[in-house]
């Protein structure tokens, strides 16, 4: 089994017309103009089917307000729905109430329902960083960090909204399985100060490609969650 991949989010530091159909005279223009639409940040083409919902446990050990977090939570769903998915939130308190066994919080993240734990504090091995991910099935925000960040560009309002894009960043490697980044849109690696104002005004989303990669894995996720859910249902006499 192999070693879950981190990815590390730093600290320091980046519409469109419908589709028209043509028949190019190039097969080399075609390809160079397929590159470049799958490359860039949605939307760059028509809308997708409807998203398929993957299943997310949140710790709050960073006690973060109930409205920060509702606010951050919905701006990641809101980038993560133009690229064709959408998150259910499991708030799982600590200490956790008396419930059922059965409970997701109880049976804790999973490669099927990955957890979301936001904390204090930083990463010992690299204090420069907002958020870190074991793919598939751990997320850990660093929310001192976001908040200074946004301190820092005169923008508490901000919190919200750039809480949300780094959480969709750090879902986007759960749903790519893939720690690399890219050179545009959500997952690029340096967030400076043009990343924020794309954060802040909307603008900070995945490429086409990505998208299309995100809507598989979400859709397989989303069918294992209603396995699971009807394997507990009680049996009818």
């Amino acid at each position: 089994m192999r070693q879950p991949s981190i990815d590390r989010l730093p600290l320091k530091g980046k519409i469109t017309s419908q589709k028209k159909r043509f028949i190019p005279r190039l097969g080399v223009a075609s390809a160079s103009m397929a590159f470049w639409i799958f490359a860039w940040p949605l939307p760059v083409q028509c809308q997708s089917p409807p998203a398929a919902t993957i299943t997310v446990l949140v710790y709050n050990f960073a006690h973060v307000s109930e409205r920060t977090l509702l606010a951050a939570e919905h701006e990641a769903n809101r980038v993560l729905e133009i690229a064709g998915a959408r998150v259910d939130w499991i708030e799982c308190q600590t200490p956790l109430p008396e419930a059922d066994p059965k409970d997701l919080c109880r049976r804790g993240w999973t490669a099927q329902t990955p957890g979301l734990r936001l904390i204090r504090g930083s990463n010992k091995h690299q204090a420069a960083e907002f958020a870190s991910t074991a793919i598939p099935i751990l997320i850990t925000i660093y929310y001192e960090h976001v908040a200074r960040r946004a301190y820092r560009e005169r923008a508490d309002d901000g919190i919200p909204p750039f809480l949300g894009c780094i959480i969709a960043h750090e879902l986007g490697h759960i749903l790519l399985s893939d720690p690399v980044h890219s050179a545009t849109g959500i997952m690029q690696a340096e967030w400076g100060h043009p990343q924020f104002h794309q954060a802040m005004t909307g603008h900070l989303l995945f490429t086409g490609q990505q998208a299309a990669r995100i809507q598989e894995q979400a859709r397989s996720l989303s069918s294992f969650r209603s396995s699971a859910d009807s394997a507990l249902l009680p049996s009818t006499p």
